[in-house]
């Protein structure tokens, strides 16, 4: 499994359906994120791009599916997942 970094970024629609309904959402994206087979690592949220950031763990094929889940929601415009390597990888590369 690769690690990867990915971002989705709310509708106007859903980021106001969370300030007026605030709950734990790490919850809900951990639950999809372990039943599509993957590991999820950390959660962050940028508020000034209404995004929530994912360290995730995974193969290809269990981020296409998570970004077909999310995007058949409605509640993300767009949804980025880039794959990422540590340092000591990245020396081991390079040799």
């Amino acid at each position: 499994m690769a690690l990867y970094l990915a971002k989705a970024r709310y509708t106007n629609e859903a980021f106001k359906g969370m300030v007026d309904s605030p709950q734990d959402r790490e919850a809900g994206g951990r639950k999809l994120i372990e039943a599509l087979g993957m590991i999820l690592h950390q959660v962050y949220f940028s508020v000034s791009t209404a995004e929530s950031v994912f360290i995730i763990e995974g193969t290809a094929e269990n981020i296409a599916a998570l970004e077909m889940v999310t995007s058949s929601t409605g509640t993300m415009e767009s949804i980025e997942a880039i794959e990422i390597i540590d340092s000591k990888s990245m020396t081991a590369a390079m040799e």
